[in-house]
């Protein structure tokens, strides 16, 4: 894992180390990104961003294109009142696939409306915590950052 001397990153990791009980040492930071952002990781299971109010806006912007599929699915699901929900398809079909389906999907968004006044719209009814908390759809706030388990 990535170690960081950026001093935003130290502070966003004494601050989860706070919210979460836990010495500083405990959280480890991603090298890579998640819709734009490098994630904290807590152990073998925990996975966490934790985003300042502008971050978070703009992580779930980003995450509406990735998660396009999903969203969609949840919305056909809820439509039509059907019980299930898209998690049941994770194990059944490959992430190849699914990254071919939400291409497709983001072809048709930016063929119609485009995808600027849909990620606008999504946030205006308040999906931020439902786009970047795969865990629990919570948003957590401390000390002036917004926490999101992903995991």
């Amino acid at each position: 894992m990535h170690k960081s001397q950026d001093p935003v990153m130290q502070e966003k990791r004494e601050a989860l180390a706070r919210f979460l009980g836990v010495d500083n040492t405990a959280l480890r930071i991603s090298n890579g990104h998640l819709y734009g952002f490098r994630a904290f990781f807590h152990g073998n299971d925990e996975a966490y961003l934790v985003l300042s109010d502008e971050e978070a806006t703009q992580a779930a912007e980003n995450a509406v294109q990735d998660k396009i599929w999903l969203i969609c699915l949840e919305s056909l699901f809820a439509y039509f009142d059907l019980e299930s929900y898209p998690a049941d398809l994770l194990g059944k079909v490959k992430t190849k696939e699914i990254r071919q389906a939400n291409e497709e999907i983001k072809k048709l968004i930016y063929h119609t409306c485009g995808m600027e006044p849909l990620r606008k719209r999504m946030l205006t009814y308040g999906n931020r915590k439902n786009l970047l908390a795969d865990y629990d759809q919570t948003e957590h706030e401390q000390e002036g950052f917004f926490i999101y388990r992903l995991y």
